[in-house]
């Protein structure tokens, strides 16, 4: 059950709806946000911004969609020895400020924190102006800001019923799937047609997401050959550091590139989705999310150094459901070719992990988060 409406909103006398969204740094903290944000929009006379950082994916992306955007002055924790990390205490307590002056003046309903440490400062400011909050998690492993931030939400939303047994509190949480941008599915003829493939071969699509993975580009050349020899053909996002190795690579390995397409980056990646029988990728919580959308199985390849292991614990949650079978970074020499050719030999089980992956979809998982927030705001969806 969603709580009662906002009291405040009824003060205002309704009108417009105001939302703040906090999350960026990353496209997987930020995708999820414009996926509730769109299905918002369809909804109601909404006014939404955005809070991110200057330098990152959401100073590009949000302008271009037509949101609002304000900055902070906030940024994430090296690992590594940098002179930021001793700014940082001082880039918490300014944001922190800026967030309550965004508030103050914008006067939200409701604050939207989608994890990373832009949610941080937006969230304490939502804490001491009594705006409610919405958390959305996607990662099957809670992030830092979503679990320090869980105990002051209206309601917190998750992608995975094993993030569960991470919150104390569970009478405001709800497994709702993770949200996925408006991405149309299209007739797998049509795509292929797209990509200038054959209808009648299987399709494996390999990406390591928008920047690409060297390790995984690395194992699919080494085996590229065993894999074509099978009756299958190749939609590779390499991306733009790789491109002219795997292009080069596979120019020396065949005479002609009819039935591998090979891009640095794939703007369409739904017609690449709807193309492919199987996937080869990492695991960030984006990908999971639209391999889920798309119920397409996959061999999966978790980014070692992600924060708190989010990958595997991500890459596990579709495992354990039989939707996907995990190799990690460690096991790439001998185990990543073994498992792989396994599959592309054996259509029964890629069949059977695809029936699987559809039983993790949710209806719609960012419509489902937006009618919450507008429940909240005091409207009715």
């Amino acid at each position: 059950m969603a709580k009662e409406p906002h009291s405040r909103w009824k003060e205002r006398g309704g009108g417009t709806i105001r939302v703040v969204f906090a999350g960026g740094g990353t496209g997987g903290h930020l995708f999820p946000a414009i996926a509730i944000a769109e299905r918002l929009v369809e909804r109601k006379n909404v006014d939404l911004m955005f809070v991110g950082t200057k330098n990152k994916i959401e100073a590009r992306v949000v302008p271009q969609l037509g949101y609002k955007l304000r900055t902070i002055w906030i940024g994430g924790f090296s690992r590594n020895f940098r002179v930021s990390n001793f700014l940082l205490p001082l880039k918490i307590f300014v944001s922190i400020f800026q967030s309550l002056r965004l508030l103050l003046r914008f006067k939200p309903q409701v604050v939207v924190g989608t994890g990373g440490y832009v949610s941080g400062p937006v969230c304490a400011a939502a804490v001491m102006t009594r705006t409610p909050i919405v958390l959305q998690e996607h990662n099957s492993y809670p992030g830092v800001m979503t679990r320090m931030f869980a105990p002051f939400a209206r309601e917190i939303h998750i992608a995975f019923e094993s993030s569960r047994k991470y919150f104390r509190k569970r009478s405001n949480l709800y497994i709702s799937g993770s949200p996925v941008r408006k991405m149309r599915k299209v007739k797998r003829e049509d795509a292929l047609s797209f990509f200038g493939l054959n209808a009648g071969r299987k399709t494996l699509l390999v990406t390591g997401g928008s920047l690409g993975a060297m390790s995984l580009n690395g194992a699919v050349l080494e085996m590229v050959e065993d894999i074509m020899s099978r009756s299958y053909q190749l939609i590779w996002q390499t991306g733009s550091v790789d491109y002219e190795r795997v292009l080069e690579s596979c120019k020396t390995k065949f005479d002609k590139l009819q039935n591998i397409e090979i891009r640095k980056f794939i703007e369409r990646m739904e017609l690449a989705y709807s193309a492919a029988d199987i996937a080869v990728s990492r695991a960030g919580a984006t990908t999971v999310a639209e391999l889920v959308y798309f119920s397409l199985p996959a061999l999966i390849v978790p980014y070692p150094y992600a924060a708190a292991n989010h990958q595997v614990e991500n890459a596990l949650a579709l495992v354990d459901s039989g939707a996907a079978i995990m190799v990690l970074e460690s096991e790439m020499k001998g185990k990543f070719k073994r498992e792989l050719l396994k599959l592309l030999d054996n259509p029964d089980e890629i069949a059977s992990m695809r029936e699987k992956m559809k039983i993790l979809q949710h209806h719609d998982a960012a419509a489902a988060i937006a009618d919450s927030v507008l429940k909240i705001a005091g409207e009715n969806a």
